[in-house]
């Protein structure tokens, strides 16, 4: 199914809910590694996770202040894009060998020039803290679109994510906890209708 805006489903921790996101259209899946988080996978489990996906659905493996060779173990065979979540510098996404994205705590007062130093495929727009639900600055999140390649997400669901798309004009969204039944757990039902709210 084709989105008019690309999608990615994050937090994932089982096999049947990254199979229904590509399933749906989802053209990035995200695993968190962040020690941390309540969906954080196992580095052992990633394999499992992340093989033998369709063509064009693209992983993204998602890190917190993690240095480069935790990062690159993980990665290698494992994922297509890095998302930076914590205080990792420009230099450091620049020294990575694949595509980054680079999270950004969109709230009152972020100010957007500091962004200008990093040379990442996109940022991702998110509210203080990733997975928390809560809902990031939109206005901001708007300004920034109109200068780079954004992913929005923060307290996106299925109830909001039209409005969401048509203030911002993002990319893609992203979005992980409003999908779920518990940390990592999807619902299949909220996945679809997630889904039909996109492409209506």
């Amino acid at each position: 199914m084709r989105t008019p805006v690309e999608v990615k489903i994050c937090g994932l921790t089982r096999r049947c809910d990254v199979e229904l996101a590509a399933e749906l259209g989802a053209g990035y899946v995200g695993f968190v590694l962040v020690p941390a988080s309540p969906r954080c996978v196992p580095v052992e489990r990633l394999r499992e996770l992340t093989g033998g996906l369709p063509a064009g659905v693209k992983r993204v493996g998602v890190f917190a202040d993690a240095d480069r060779e935790t990062i690159l173990r993980a990665a290698e065979g494992n994922f297509d894009i890095i998302q930076l979540h914590g205080e990792e510098s420009p230099e450091f996404a620049a020294s990575l060998p694949y595509p980054v994205w680079k999270a950004v705590r969109a709230v009152a007062g972020t100010e957007l020039e500091p962004l200008a130093e990093w040379k990442v495929e996109r940022f991702l727009f998110d509210a203080a803290s990733g997975g928390s639900g809560r809902r990031c600055d939109w206005s901001l999140a708007a300004q920034a679109a109109r200068r780079w390649r954004i992913m929005l997400a923060g307290g996106l669901s299925p109830e909001n994510i039209r409005e969401a798309i048509q203030t911002v004009h993002p990319v893609g969204v992203d979005l992980s906890s409003s999908l779920e039944t518990a940390p990592g757990i999807k619902s299949e039902e909220k996945m679809k209708t997630l889904f039909k709210e996109i492409v209506q």
